[in-house]
């Protein structure tokens, strides 16, 4: 748990001086503090130390209720022994704290040594002595959250009424910004099992049209296998190698997505790399009919990137160019470094049959694809996710039935910091 900081403390300083109004300023300063925010232990805590200034106390605590052994925790204090009793059980109903929060009455206890009530373990935890106490009731509309506590009222006397009224009144906060804290989490939760679900879903029915392929290579290769007819056994095998790739690839791309895997840059011929793509998909580009061209760029040899990142990123969008083109299609890939730049630029264009309007605002959507049961919809929003990592972005342009161009930028050195720009 963080500590309230100097500049938190600052801000809620009670004003100097006794009186109404300082009270009221006070409370102001801690309603401001609690209203909205989130981050509960550092702002509870922050309030305790206003709440404490008012009263002159030693120190002062929040406990809350724990809602499966009903034991009450120190959740924030404040104090010289605050350090030492945070997070500290108590059983339950036990002490001045365990009756409040049993009961849900307030109560000060001005002789605490000598009261029944009085749990003595603590001050044995804390070195501290407890002489007067003070405790309200912490709770909502919806639940009892547990209880405050302020200890040890410097002045003689110990705690009276208006101690009690402004007590009651900052954990009337308390409660609020407890319970909006609870609704937060809440919401957040549902919100993850909803993504998760709509994940669950989408695995489902990529995996469930990778499995109807190897179904149907599998039963081709046993219908050929007991007519001896070894040509249909390598198109059955054909057919289940493919799945078995894209299974492959579906796997590394979740692992993509569900990690922030940092890059891993070395001097690299980029012209190189592209060469290397261009070569993996000709046989499946020649299978189809269509030309895959590769114009290289001076001076990218030795380009600091991570190049298993890279490739995978441009195997990703020449393989989609390649399906988007018909029979006797082109695609093109082109490598530029500008000027005086400190970063190149790759171009995928396909001369296919382009993408929809109504398309094109959900291609980067994961499990989104235009493919049928040939796509996962998963290669472009890891594309885009890696080339981000690298430091770079990525667009595109598309005139439906002139073709599309995908085209990305990336730094000829990792950045410090991602850069910002638009691909040229």
């Amino acid at each position: 748990m963080t500590a309230p900081s100097e500049q938190a403390r600052d801000d809620l300083r009670p004003p100097p001086g006794p009186g109404p109004h300082g009270e009221l300023d006070a409370l102001l300063a801690v309603s401001r503090v609690l209203a909205g925010k989130l981050d509960q232990p550092r702002v509870l805590g922050s309030a305790l130390h206003v709440v404490g200034g008012l009263m002159g106390a030693e120190a002062e605590s929040i406990l809350l209720i724990d809602p499966d052994s009903g034991a009450l925790h120190f959740y924030v204090a404040e104090g010289p022994a605050g350090e030492h009793i945070r997070g500290l059980p108590l059983p339950p109903d036990a002490g001045i704290c365990g009756y409040v929060a049993r009961t849900g009455q307030p109560l000060i206890v001005n002789d605490a040594q000598n009261d029944p009530r009085q749990y003595n373990a603590v001050d044995a935890t804390t070195g501290m002595t407890t002489r007067n106490v003070l405790c309200v009731p912490i709770r909502s509309t919806q639940r009892m959250w547990g209880v405050l506590e302020v200890i040890n009222k410097r002045t003689p006397g110990g705690f009276d009424a208006a101690d009690l009224r402004l007590a009651e009144v900052l954990a009337a906060q308390i409660g609020l910004a407890l319970e909006n804290a609870h609704l937060h989490d809440e919401i957040v939760a549902r919100e993850r099992m909803a993504a998760v679900g709509q994940t669950v879903s989408g695995l489902a029915h990529c995996i469930k049209n990778i499995l109807n392929g190897i179904r149907s290579g599998s039963s081709v290769i046993d219908r050929a296998m007991g007519g001896n007819d070894f040509p249909t056994v390598r198109e059955g095998w054909r057919v289940v190698r493919r799945n078995n790739d894209m299974l492959g690839h579906l796997v590394l791309d979740m692992l993509a997505l569900a990690r922030d895997a940092k890059p891993r840059p070395f001097p690299t011929d980029v012209n190189d790399l592209a060469r290397q793509v261009c070569r993996l998909v000709a046989d499946r580009a020649a299978e189809r009919d269509i030309a895959v061209a590769c114009v290289e760029c001076p001076g990218l040899d030795e380009v600091e990137l991570d190049a298993t990142h890279f490739y995978r990123c441009l195997l990703n969008l020449v393989s989609n160019a390649i399906e988007a083109c018909g029979p006797g299609g082109r695609v093109r890939i082109r490598l530029v470094r500008g000027a005086g730049r400190d970063r190149f630029t790759v171009s995928v264009a396909d001369d296919g049959e382009g993408i929809a309007p109504e398309t094109a605002a959900r291609l980067f959507k994961e499990f989104f694809t235009t493919k049928g049961g040939r796509g996962t919809g998963l290669g472009l929003p890891v594309t885009r996710k890696l080339i981000r990592e690298m430091g770079g972005d990525i667009r595109f342009h598309s005139v439906p039935g002139r073709g599309t161009r995908f085209v990305f930028w990336l730094p000829l050195r990792p950045p410090e910091q991602p850069p910002t720009g638009e691909p040229s």
